[in-house]
């Protein structure tokens, strides 16, 4: 009934499962379901003398559970669930991220810029416009420089991730989210800013927690459905051998920003491009590696060597506990850290295309991905470079368990 590549042992953002689950257990809590037609699934967290109760806005990156949510997320923003809905509208729309793209041409063995001309004749064919969703990354960026300046609150912490977002607000106190971002992710900008445009709107992602972020209420509906990298690829492998698709070269947009640009980062270098808005000629910025590679400390001096400031990239739940820590004990020296659940960062996303096994490692491919990446683009300029115009949102502790709808 549903895509083969979907199963619950799969959905997991590469944590292992011996880690303990983000969700602490609960005792007499009961799951709330409007449709009796779903049937439940038993709780199998791998947790010797305790059964968790997990609810749909938890962190789907958790490996170590099997619950409704999945079956829900499954039902409801599939790829046959997607292929059903673009028959019933006139203008329908989806957006790819460069992660997920990355991953499908280092798959099926294209350059980026091949893979999207792929993809833009596969969804053609459909009558579906495709767009890159790099545009809309650059918003966020250019957004969250903007409310970087403008803020009091130190550390100011990157809330793109979903996964960090769903582990913040079901664990964490208003002391730790209030420290977080408002800025949107470039997702909910795309569909925010392309509703206007088209009746139905899809985004591919590396991902699946980001399924998660579409539905929030207060992002109205903007993005209609959210399918990863994963769900996609047989159907793509399929549709290029059904038309008999011919890649072709064309110019993709780079990730520049003012014809400033990084590629150290898989998660799109919010934290780059907010040192570089408040670097001055001749400051100096040092990278240390705190803990391990996912928890980067960069610091910036003047030209004399005196300390200006002091930020982080921090990738993966253990590193993010640790700096959770340092906020509640008031010892974190950080302005901005750029955050994400996934070790690694967004390149190495749950959604995203698995590997051989025993033929090569994550930490090996990202760097291939990361190569795809930043090959063969051009500077484009950005639509929507109005500075005044800022896509926000809001987070909050969740203390209801009942006070989500789909």
């Amino acid at each position: 009934m549903f895509s083969s590549t979907i199963k619950i042992s799969s959905v997991s953002d590469y944590i292992i499962p011996s880690q303990e689950c983000i969700k602490p257990l609960m005792k007499n809590v009961k799951l709330q379901l409007d449709d009796p037609s779903i049937q439940l699934k038993p709780n199998l967290i791998k947790n010797q003398n305790n059964v968790a109760k997990v609810s749909l806005q938890d962190c789907l990156a958790c490996s170590g559970c099997v619950t409704t949510a999945e079956t829900i997320l499954i039902q409801t923003q599939s790829l046959e669930e997607f292929l059903q809905a673009i028959k019933k509208y006139q203008n329908p729309a989806i957006g790819i991220s460069p992660q997920a793209r990355a991953s499908l041409s280092y798959v099926l063995n294209f350059t980026d810029s091949e893979m999207h001309s792929i993809l833009h004749q596969i969804f053609q064919e459909m009558n579906v416009k495709l767009y890159d969703m790099t545009e809309y990354m650059k918003i966020a960026i250019n957004n969250s420089i903007q409310e970087f300046k403008q803020t009091n609150m130190t550390p100011l912490l990157c809330s793109e991730c979903p996964g960090w977002v769903c582990y913040a607000e079901k664990t964490l106190d208003e002391s730790i989210i209030n420290h977080m971002s408002k800025v949107k992710s470039p997702q909910q900008i795309f569909g925010a800013i392309q509703k206007k445009n088209h009746d139905y709107i899809a985004t591919i992602m590396p991902c699946y927690d980001k399924k998660l972020e579409a539905v929030r209420q207060e992002n109205n509906e903007d993005i209609n459905i959210v399918l990863s990298t994963r769900e996609i690829e047989q159907f793509v492998k399929d549709y290029i051998q059904k038309i008999n698709i011919i890649p072709q070269q064309i110019q993709l947009s780079t990730m520049a920003i003012n014809f400033q640009e990084y590629h150290n980062t898989s998660s799109n270098n919010y934290l780059d491009y907010i040192i570089q808005s408040v670097l001055m000629p001749n400051w100096i910025v040092k990278y240390n590696i705190r803990k391990n590679k996912d928890f980067i400390e960069i610091t910036v001096y003047n030209e004399n060597m005196e300390l200006q400031s002091i930020y982080a990239r921090v990738f993966g739940l253990k590193n993010i506990a640790n700096l959770i820590s340092q906020i509640k004990t008031k010892t974190c020296k950080y302005k901005y850290v750029e955050i994400m659940a996934c070790p690694l960062g967004c390149l190495n996303g749950g959604g995203q295309i698995q590997i051989q096994k025993n033929t090569e490692k994550a930490i090996d491919l990202i760097p291939k991905l990361k190569d795809i990446m930043i090959s063969q683009k051009v500077q484009l300029d950005n639509s929507y470079q109005n500075e005044q115009e800022m896509f926000l949102t809001q987070f909050k502790h969740i203390k209801n368990e009942n006070n989500f709808q789909w």
